[in-house]
């Protein structure tokens, strides 16, 4: 079993490889970038605090001396702690170790003490009140100080890392009744993810030992507001995003190449490593290539080239850190197509969503990006979506041998693959699902979007369960299914026989509901499991249903017939899914939108026809060729869908 310490990932996240270096036996890569104004003498501070902890709650003595100074009559009772701890342990420490301390070292020690003390008086008397159980408090406040803790940490390859760190004081705040892990440091860093790193380690260790996730107070002893605060709930997303850091400094450790440059230029100026582009072999990320249109579909999974997403993130972070948006990274998924970089705003610099979202033309740039990444808000961080060269596209089969419908599900289908790889799966029989709109520009992979819905539901449902009306007015998109075993009817390319079709699905539609009636089941999915005769279901699919809406003579029918079949068809068994390349308000009508639950957007060409698809923008970001959002009933995701193979094609044909 491999072990990391606390202060090793922290250096790592300073700089990688620094971190590089000092597995390799340089000490001096632990002193490249020390903050501070080098008179606070750091050790002996941390020594004397932990001193003053381990006396006041283990030595009756100290303990004895302290409760009498909180009883003091004393209004102040910041005073009478100062006075106490510099009766007690100041003056006699520094008595001891003066002589081999400068004059500068004694004054900035001194100012220390002092805002420590102003920092410990808020948690004992926040009020400046006087206390009624000193000894009860006394318990309650102060827990640790300097204690190793360690816990294993399970790497995603399945490998167990021991993780150990010693914070420098663990506290119990009575007033918010929270613990609190604190931490002693000179300067600010002007890039606040180079502390926070190391404590939300801590805090990991913490929550692993007692089960709640603490504070982070950090103490910049030499500032002349030395308290920077994380709440818990800031502190729980970064511990959920510690992966990709434990990961780098694992392979690191074990002499793996490339190790990623530093993301903060002002450190590589200073640093005396010149040599590190040579040493680790400098990673630079690429512009993804533009993917060709003849393809073959492949199962093979994309390897994790873990450099690569840390090159992306550092870029990301130096970025926007130089368009005075500071963020904190969060870690980054590897997935199928992009790699999900993700951030966290400083909320204490008063960044917001839309400060990062209005920058994606920006980032675009800092990122050498060939269009603006994908932004969006996700639950505890902000993803940044960038492109990777070494996707290749699925087919649908690989798609139904990855996912894992749902127990519940009746009549499922696969939709694509998620940002981390794993399947979507959809149910036709769900409410949120019954109806599909889809939107997208000449080649996005609209069409081929439809024909794996097809394939996917023939495949993953008993024969006879589903069949199929496929509508074409293009005459393009369903030429090889003349032949396909799952058709209710040819294939339809007339407009006129589309609209007779239609309206012949609603007469059927309402005849089964008579049916339903009079054997006194309510739905479908109820009837098909205690009849020997089941229904079979009717997917309707229109692809490019503009030109049969934008005829005047068939405007009005066709409406007529979506809203039946969307309001009522669920329960009938009767699902339609439409799909159109010119998303605009005359083309989905308020009637078609509000009768079809489940909205995917593929690449659009503008943020308003993405938020006619979607009632958001967004899907003008995508990269095309099946990449999509889907929304509507669901909650927004992305998507990569799959390429209809004549694999898949063959495997409905032996059903």
């Amino acid at each position: 079993m491999q072990r990391l310490f606390v202060s090793e990932l922290h250096l790592c996240q300073h700089c990688p490889r620094l971190f590089g270096y000092a597995c390799r036996g340089e000490k001096d890569a632990w002193r490249v970038g020390q903050k501070g104004s080098g008179n606070l003498p750091g050790k002996r501070f941390h020594t004397f605090a932990d001193q003053v902890f381990r006396h006041i709650t283990q030595e009756k003595t100290s303990q004895h001396a302290f409760i009498t100074a909180l009883q003091s009559p004393d209004p102040d009772s910041a005073e009478s702690i100062r006075e106490f701890i510099k009766n007690e342990f100041f003056i006699p420490y520094l008595t001891k170790h003066a002589p081999r301390l400068s004059h500068e070292q004694i004054e900035a020690f001194a100012v220390a003490c002092d805002r420590w003390i102003r920092y410990l008086r808020v948690f004992i008397s926040p009020d400046g009140t006087g206390i009624e159980d000193p000894k009860k408090l006394i318990s309650t406040i102060f827990h640790s100080s300097e204690y190793t803790m360690s816990s294993d940490f399970l790497c995603d390859d399945g490998e167990v890392v021991k993780i150990s760190g010693r914070p420098d004081a663990l506290l119990f705040d009575p007033g918010t009744q929270e613990p609190v892990v604190v931490e002693y440091k000179g300067r600010k860093e002007s890039d606040p993810t180079q502390d926070l790193a190391q404590t939300s380690l801590y805090a990991w260790l913490v929550s692993r030992s007692i089960g709640i996730t603490p504070r982070v107070d950090m103490l910049y002893l030499e500032d002349p507001v030395p308290l920077v605060r994380y709440d818990s709930s800031a502190i729980h997303t970064l511990i959920g995003n510690h992966a990709s850091l434990i990961t780098l400094a694992r392979r690191i450790k074990e002499g793996h190449l490339p190790v990623p440059r530093c993301k903060d230029p002002d450190l590589c100026k200073m640093c005396p490593y010149t040599a590190c582009d040579t040493d680790f072999e400098v990673i630079r990320p690429n512009t993804p290539q533009k993917q060709e249109e003849e393809v073959k579909p492949t199962d093979t999974r994309i390897p994790h080239d873990l450099s690569l997403g840390e090159a992306y993130l550092s870029r990301l972070v130096e970025t926007l850190h130089l368009l005075s948006i500071p963020v904190l990274p969060a870690g980054f998924i590897f997935g199928p197509r992009f790699i999900r970089l993700k951030i966290i705003p400083d909320l204490s610099k008063r960044v917001t969503f839309s400060k990062i979202a209005n920058r994606a033309v920006d980032i675009q740039l800092g990122l050498s990006l060939s269009f603006p990444p994908l932004i969006q808000a996700q639950s505890g961080y902000i993803s940044c979506d960038v492109p990777h060269d070494t996707w290749q596209p699925c087919d649908v089969r690989s798609l139904i041998r990855d996912g894992k419908p749902s127990s519940r599900s009746v009549c499922p289908f696969p939709i694509g693959r998620r940002i981390d790889g794993s399947v979507m799966m959809g149910d036709l029989a769900d409410p949120v699902m019954t109806s599909c709109l889809i939107g997208g520009t000449s080649g996005s992979g609209k069409s081929e979007l439809i024909r794996s819905i097809v394939i996917g539901s023939t495949l993953m449902n008993p024969k006879n369960q589903v069949s199929f009306i496929l509508i074409d007015p293009k005459r393009v998109t369903f030429t090889d299914f003349l032949s396909f075993p799952s058709l209710f009817m040819p294939v339809i390319m007339d407009p006129d026989m589309a609209i007779t079709t239609l309206d012949a699905c609603v007469r059927e539609m309402e005849e089964r509901y008579i049916h339903l009636e009079k054997t006194g089941f309510t739905n479908i999915s109820k009837y098909n499991t205690r009849q020997p005769e089941p229904m079979t279901r009717r997917i309707i699919v229109i692809d490019e249903y503009a030109d049969l809406i934008m005829n005047r003579v068939t405007k009005e029918a066709l409406e007529t017939a979506i809203q039946k079949i969307g309001q009522k068809g669920r329960a009938a068994g009767f699902h339609l899914i439409l799909a159109t390349q010119r998303p605009d308000a005359r083309i989905i009508t308020g009637v078609i939108k509000a009768n079809l639950q489940l909205k995917i957007g593929l690449k659009v060409t503008s943020a308003s026809n993405s938020r006619i698809i979607l009632d958001e923008s967004g899907a003008e970001c995508l990269a095309g060729y099946g990449d999509m959002l889907i929304g509507g009933s669901v909650p927004i995701q992305r998507l990569q869908g799959a390429l209809v193979s004549s694999g898949d094609f063959s495997a409905c044909g032996k059903k």
